[in-house]
């Protein structure tokens, strides 16, 4: 018993140190909130979590070795509750890991945004702990229970800066429209338990091949999760919120739930749901084709960079469904591969965006910065060709592989389409380019709640940090298409000894 009890604790040694680490970060903002002297020390709690989530990721890359090694695919813990096979092990490792990227930048934007990093880190703990108990979740009681949590999270995090009114409102407009989906996707698991009488994922899979109404039940849960993944026509919320957000947080929103939740969607499409797959499909396809046409098209007339890069996100999501609706292992792992590959460049995008705008996010900021930073400029060009799917970049590497599985499954229409939309996708990153290298202002007016007059940034203060992230994520663009074999193998040895 003891033996089995230790083997359960190991799988989840990741999530408990989570608890651990929220538990005391508690109890330390519960002190020093009575000492406002102390408040200065908050900034030792990010470093305390980035000390913590390093660990993590050892601890999960040891489990990643040993479950591979093992002649277990799959580790069932407390019962089936929660699982761990190594598609799973590589989502939460990769989940810590930009995690702790985001903290890392976290440490000089809290100071400029004027937000409280304890709050930050604490609530940023919290949702990565949801996102892990998400992705290993295989009990849907499991699964509503930790998604939750992370959305609770994320409410909390939209409105950190207390003192903005675009925060609120981007907080109040998360909140509501994220109310609806928590109410459609607990909807759709009574409806899953009405009609198979069990909520384990096994369970579920065994008994849905018979039952007729159990779609309904997995068309509810699936919209649930294109919302929030920001799929269309799921999108609304997704610009208000990266636009009301501190750009920290929207960075943090940009990238880590994506990855938890497209590889939950895919979790739950080729485990529980895979009898009613074809029923589903329909859906998958209406959703993908929808979020490439807003994605491509309402960002043409956008003035506002963070507003830009939201219908970026939702155009990339379209791009996964793409993937996901095909349903085969090349398939999958080529949705894999956009994922990451989804990540570094977002990654570099948006610490580009923390180290450029300090006041406003408007295109016409970027205003000659070709001449005050020829270096940061000509990077991020190089990482907006490869979002746009340009060759030889990482971009066009992901796009690729998406399109042929595509082709070999013989959606012609759905692979034409989405060439079209990458090419009206790439004018608006021409935009950017134009305003950087072509337009030579000294001030210029703009119109927000007020107005306000924004100098060009003739000095952009860049951190080392920054400077590394740029450098190291700009590295990864440029060189994956032409050495993709350690991506590939990843993928491939995870995801077929997951699916097959």
């Amino acid at each position: 018993m003891s033996s089995l009890l230790l083997t359960n604790i190991y799988w989840v040694l990741p999530e408990v140190l989570l608890a651990v680490l929220l538990t005391f970060l508690l109890g330390y903002g519960v002190v020093l909130s009575k000492f406002d002297k102390a408040r200065g020390q908050y900034i030792k709690t990010t470093w305390l979590s980035i000390i913590v989530l390093f660990f993590i990721s050892t601890i999960l890359l040891e489990q990643l070795v040993c479950i591979g090694s093992s002649s277990s695919s799959e580790i069932l813990v407390s019962g089936g509750f929660l699982c761990c096979n190594e598609f799973i092990l590589g989502v939460k490792f990769l989940s810590v890991l930009t995690t702790l990227l985001i903290l890392i930048l976290s440490l000089r934007s809290t100071i400029e945004d004027s937000i409280v990093d304890y709050e930050f880190s604490h609530v940023v703990i919290l949702s990565l702990l949801g996102m892990l108990l998400l992705v290993s979740s295989g009990d849907f009681l499991m699964f509503y229970l930790a998604i939750e949590l992370l959305s609770l999270s994320f409410y909390v995090l939209a409105g950190v800066k207390k003192h903005s009114q675009h925060s609120t409102e981007a907080a109040l407009k998360y909140f509501l429209l994220g109310a609806l989906a928590s109410g459609l996707l607990l909807f759709g698991i009574g409806l899953i338990y009405a009609y198979t009488g069990t909520t384990n994922f096994s369970g579920v899979s065994q008994f849905i091949w018979y039952t007729e109404g159990s779609s309904i039940g997995g068309l509810f849960i699936i919209i649930a999760l294109l919302f929030k993944i920001a799929a269309a026509p799921f999108h609304s919320w997704a610009p208000d919120v990266y636009e009301g957000s501190p750009t920290i947080v929207t960075a943090f929103f940009a990238i880590v739930p994506k990855l938890a939740t497209v590889s939950v969607l895919i979790i739950l499409l080729n485990g529980p749901f895979v009898g009613i797959f074809s029923d589903l499909q329909p859906v998958l396809i209406f959703s993908a084709v929808s979020s490439l046409l807003v994605g491509s098209i309402a960002a043409i007339n956008q003035a506002k960079l963070k507003r830009l890069l939201a219908y970026s996100s939702i155009s990339h999501v379209g791009f996964l469904l793409l993937g996901i609706l095909t349903n085969s292992i090349l398939s999958l792992q080529a949705t894999f591969i956009y994922l990451i590959i989804y990540v570094i460049m977002s990654i570099n995008t948006w610490t580009f965006v923390l180290s450029v705008f300090k006041h406003g996010n408007y295109i016409t900021q970027l205003s000659g910065l070709s001449r005050t930073n020829p270096v940061l400029a000509m990077s991020f060009v190089l990482v907006l060709f490869s979002i746009a799917g340009i060759p030889p970049l990482a971009g066009f590497l992901s796009k690729y592989l998406i399109l042929l599985e595509l082709v070999n499954n013989s959606f012609y229409v759905l692979a034409l389409i989405a060439v079209i939309c990458s090419a009206i996708a790439g004018f608006y990153y021409l935009r950017i380019i134009k305003w950087m290298f072509f337009k030579h202002n000294t001030t210029f007016h703009l119109k927000d709640i007020g107005d306000v007059l924004y100098p060009i940034n003739t000095r952009i203060g860049i951190s080392l940090t920054q400077s590394l992230f740029l450098g190291a994520t700009l590295w990864l663009v440029l060189t994956l298409l032409l050495f993709p074999n350690l991506l590939l193998t990843f993928s491939s040895k995870i995801l077929v000894s997951a699916f097959i």
